[in-house]
């Protein structure tokens, strides 16, 4: 419950921020993106590069993580059709 409150306000603030950002730069530039050209406010072309570049390193972190979640079903899997005599022996200070 605390959690979703706290990433309410938190997007809350960042959309404040954001339009106080752009407010403050009312003025425009031409975005070229190779097949299109068009005219957009700096500051909404500021925030939307901004945001652009969380998504991709958002995406790139999920693939990371996924891959190593693969990776560990894939260990459990083998140690658990492992051999008995292969498991290793864990002992702790009393021998």
């Amino acid at each position: 419950m605390i959690k979703r409150i706290l990433t309410g306000i938190i997007l809350l603030a960042a959309v404040a921020a954001s339009a106080f950002f752009t407010s403050l730069n009312p003025g425009s530039i031409s975005v070229d993106v190779g097949f299109a050209q068009f005219q957009a406010p700096l500051g909404l072309a500021f925030v939307l590069a901004l945001a652009l570049g969380w998504l991709l390193g958002t995406l790139s972190a999920v693939l990371w993580i996924a891959r190593i979640a693969a990776d560990r079903r894939r260990l459990r899997r083998q140690l658990k059709h492992s051999p008995a005599d292969t498991a290793l022996a864990v002992r702790d200070e009393r021998g």
